[in-house]
């Protein structure tokens, strides 16, 4: 799915998957706050660690 050099790459897409959630429902800040927090922090964890050479 990932490789190594994407983790930049994923946080950017959970910091954009929090903008629409923000604009497109009525929630709570904190709520979306920490579902961006949530969704940034599970993307992150997807992409594999760079290996050691």
């Amino acid at each position: 799915m990932f490789t190594a050099y994407d983790k930049a790459a994923a946080a950017a897409i959970g910091a954009a998957v929090t903008s629409v959630i923000a604009a497109v429902t009525t929630l709570d800040p904190d709520v979306v706050g920490a579902a961006g927090t949530l969704v940034t922090a599970g993307l992150v964890w997807l992409v594999p660690n760079k290996t050691a050479e």
